[in-house]
């Protein structure tokens, strides 16, 4: 089981179970973020700082007024924070004007997750995307450099999901099992996590969604569905999709890479034979392409890499699967 956990996490990009209700004090918030009432405002390293070119001094994020902020205030008069703040009293979370520059807004669930995470770096490398990071409560990684805005909430949990997504223009579901030790994870994570943020999508208008999988989610006998169906709650969770009459596209990436991987990105048709592997960052690329080609509408790509392969532009690619 210990190797067939492993083996999930290298293909489907997530986010880590973690406990604690949303809206609720972090007790090790992410690094680079404080909690200023109302306010999430990171910290951000001056430009030519590594990995980080090209920003300013700091970004301002408006974030939920929250018993979370709530919690922060009272920690500075020297007084305690609640632990059981009813979600009634949490307020909706206010985004932030757009600009000329970034005329379209895209969510992420599953942003700290390492698709997730360069989705959001190389959306707002384009310009052309105000970038909402979504995070679990008390999750202990790091928030992505290239969110605008971040925003708390699970994605097991409905009620914390219509704020996340106001006024959103597009959603990318990036979310996955990482802890293996739930038998109930995947189940709420791959698929009534998906089923709920669709719902909420839908509530609050949000009409594009990218969905990413994994290959091998039309073979019950794939042995990653071993990790408590993995495989069979994914394939279930692209089926709400299917059915939910919003513009989508699903992308099965096959065994995932943080380093470079050789050859040029293909496509394969659904349902084709699990193997290869590609990079997350070409994974990121492929999401990114299929937030706006036309092309791409309501289809399903099996993303992998291949030597002895012409480059091609995505948008060709996804012109050639049916």
């Amino acid at each position: 089981m210990a190797a067939a956990a492993a083996a999930a996490a290298a293909v489907g990009g997530g986010v880590r179970s973690c406990r604690g209700r949303p809206g609720h004090y972090h007790s090790c918030p992410p690094p680079h973020v404080s909690h200023v009432r109302g306010v999430r405002r990171r910290q951000v390293p001056p430009p030519g700082a590594a990995g980080v070119p090209g920003f300013g001094d700091s970004v301002s994020l408006l974030g939920r007024k929250s018993s979370l902020v709530k919690a922060a205030s009272s920690e500075s008069e020297g007084t305690s924070p609640s632990s059981s703040s009813p979600m009634s009293e949490t307020e909706d979370f206010t985004p932030s004007e757009p600009t000329a520059e970034k005329k379209h807004r895209v969510v992420i669930l599953g942003s700290a997750g390492g698709v997730g995470k360069l989705c959001a770096d190389q959306l707002n490398a384009s310009g052309e995307w105000t970038v909402r990071a979504a995070i679990r409560p008390n999750s202990d990684k790091p928030t992505p450099t290239g969110a605008d805005e971040v925003v708390t909430c699970d994605v097991y949990e409905y009620e914390t999901l219509p704020p996340a997504l106001k006024d959103c223009d597009a959603c990318i579901i990036a979310v996955g099992t990482t802890n293996f030790m739930d038998p109930l994870g995947p189940f709420k994570n791959e698929y009534q996590g998906t089923k709920n943020v669709i719902a909420a999508a839908k509530q609050q208008g949000v009409t594009n969604v990218v969905l990413v999988t994994s290959m091998g989610v039309e073979d019950i006998l794939y042995p990653l569905n071993l990790a408590w169906g993995v495989l069979f709650w994914k394939k279930l969770a692209e089926e709400e999709l299917q059915r939910s009459g919003l513009r989508h596209v699903i992308v099965r990436p096959g065994g995932l890479s943080n380093d470079a991987v050789s050859g040029a990105v293909v496509f394969k048709r659904r349902g084709s034979t699990p193997g290869g592997r590609v990079s997350r960052a070409n994974v990121a690329r492929v999401v990114i392409e299929a937030l706006t080609c036309e092309n791409a509408d309501n289809k399903i790509v099996e993303v992998v890499q291949e030597e002895g392969v012409t480059e091609k532009p995505l948008s060709d690619l996804f012109e050639s699967i049916d």
